[in-house]
């Protein structure tokens, strides 16, 4: 079986390749076999594509896509970096340390929820790293961002903000990771079935454009880490893929369902593990070492051994499994990891 066309991948590289870079992750990032764990779950063979090691900030897959979504930032001269959402994210964190590399200012707007006490995780990473934190109830953090950003524009600095600008570029960040991939794969002679993530937007789509692009032999699958519908999702996702296709210079079209993608295993909530996942997190941790994180990739990961065990796979098939980082945030989990 061909696993991907090398002239479309060589093609895609270059029309990559008028992008501007900045320089916050190592990539490339490992293929990491994991057979114990594959034995665990009865089979199939599992490798984990290791994006939990960009280096930033304790790593994620927010590095690799600000390699891509900061290119603006830098060719505007932007000074600071600003993001805004709940007290464990990852993308605030990534944000400071990013600003932290790039020689400019950081401020994160995060709320005072019930992950805010004590200072651990991602928040005791924003306060090692940020320059500014601005504390805020938790439904006015979009308000308070928006004020940040117009008083810095005021005071003549050039702020950027890492959800909203330059957003698509994450996506295209993670249709080069598909050209990194399929050359691992390549080089080991491995051609899999499926390489699921958890992702609500950027990853999965940029694995479905990229994975189309070259003609690759394997499909990409997005568990969401918000409870909602799966429909709705497959929806939301296409006219960002075009989006994504359009901006590359790739002349094709997406639909509902070019999409892989189910909200099932986000339950019970979003930042709430389930008490499988949690099984799924030990199990993941005490057959080869990994840690994955409480609100997604141990949510994604318990999503791909259900799918096993319900026999969707042969024990002789083999998945890959992007492990888009979080890890900081365990360490604000430890009533449900040991309570």
């Amino acid at each position: 079986m061909k696993l991907y066309d090398r002239d479309a991948a060589q093609k895609l590289r270059h029309l990559l390749g008028r992008f501007t870079r900045a320089p916050v992750a190592h990539l490339p990032t490992p293929l990491q076999d994991c057979p114990r764990l594959g034995e665990a779950l009865g089979g199939p063979r599992i490798l984990v594509k290791r994006d939990d090691m960009t280096g930033l900030a304790m790593g994620g897959n927010k590095a690799r896509q600000f390699t891509y979504s900061l290119g603006p930032a830098l060719d505007r001269g932007c000074d600071c970096l600003l993001h805004g959402s709940d007290s464990q994210s990852n993308q605030s964190a990534q944000t400071a340390a990013a600003a932290a590399r790039l020689g400019m200012k950081s401020i994160v707007v995060i709320p005072r929820d019930h992950r805010s006490y004590p200072v651990s995780g991602n928040l005791l990473l924003n306060h090692l790293m940020a320059d500014q934190i601005k504390y805020v109830f938790p439904l006015t953090v979009k308000d308070e961002l928006k004020k940040q950003m117009k008083e810095l524009e005021t005071k003549g600095s050039k702020p950027y903000d890492t959800s909203s600008d330059g957003a698509i570029l994450r996506a295209v960040a993670y249709v080069d990771a598909t050209l990194e991939l399929c050359e691992q794969l390549a080089q080991r002679g491995i051609a899999p079935k499926a390489i699921y993530t958890s992702s609500m937007t950027y990853t999965i789509v940029g694995l479905v454009v990229g994975l189309r692009a070259v003609s690759a032999c394997f499909k990409a699958v997005g568990l969401n880490y918000w409870v909602g519908d799966d429909r709705e999702m497959q929806e939301r996702l296409a006219p960002v893929a075009n989006e994504c296709a359009s901006v590359i210079g790739l002349k094709q079209s997406f639909t509902p369902e070019d999409f892989d993608v189910t909200c099932e295993y986000a339950k019970p909530d979003f930042g709430e593990p389930s008490r499988t996942s949690l099984e799924t997190m030990r199990l993941v941790a005490r057959t080869e070492g990994i840690v994955l994180d409480p609100v997604y990739t141990a949510k994604a990961m318990d999503g791909l051994a259900i799918h096993i065990r319900e026999g969707r796979f042969q024990p002789d098939d083999t998945i890959v499994f992007l492990h888009t980082g979080g890890t900081p945030a365990i360490f604000a989990y430890g009533d449900e990891l040991f309570g």
